[in-house]
């Protein structure tokens, strides 16, 4: 987040004078804030401040039309979240899959790497099996080796009942 300040419309005169680019894309360096608003009032759009005054610079103004800018900045901001929304995947494998299973959720992960999707190896150990974590931590790591030409490992959590391998896309 940052401190920037979102623009507002000037309703008062607060200022003497302004800093603006006009609806004609035209910059003017200093200009009275009454000819800043009768330029937007007769174009019909509004004057909109992106900065106060501050140590003596002339605060920036720009004449446009403000409903039309503020869903164009919602867009870029919804877009923007899309973006960063990234999927992960989870595939589960139990200790007693086969190897043709195996075969086949792999090249399921494979496919969702080569994809850009987070993935999620997960194995858990019910009743009995969990005297057998030995043998299961080395079938995830050979689940994982199978996996790591397509992906790099990122975390691993191994529990007395579960491990967990959390593998990226290169």
């Amino acid at each position: 987040m940052s401190d920037k300040k979102d623009p507002y419309i000037l309703s008062g005169r607060e200022f003497s004078s302004v800093k603006l680019v006009d609806h004609n894309n035209v910059f003017h360096d200093s200009i009275g804030i009454d000819s800043a608003a009768a330029i937007a009032k007769d174009s019909g759009l509004d004057l909109v401040c992106f900065g106060e005054e501050s140590s003596g610079d002339l605060p920036f103004c720009k004449i446009l039309d403000f409903g039309k800018w503020k869903y164009n900045e919602d867009k870029s901001k919804r877009k923007q979240h899309k973006e960063q929304k990234k999927s992960s995947k989870e595939i589960r494998f139990s200790l007693v899959i086969s190897d043709n299973d195996i075969k086949h959720k792999i090249n399921q992960a494979v496919g969702f790497l080569q994809k850009q999707d987070d993935v999620v190896l997960a194995m858990h150990l019910k009743g009995r099996q969990r005297a057998m974590f030995g043998e299961a931590k080395q079938k995830m790591n050979d689940i994982v080796n199978m996996c790591l030409a397509n992906g790099k490992e990122v975390s691993r959590k191994e529990k007395e009942n579960a491990i967990t391998v959390r593998l990226a896309p290169k």
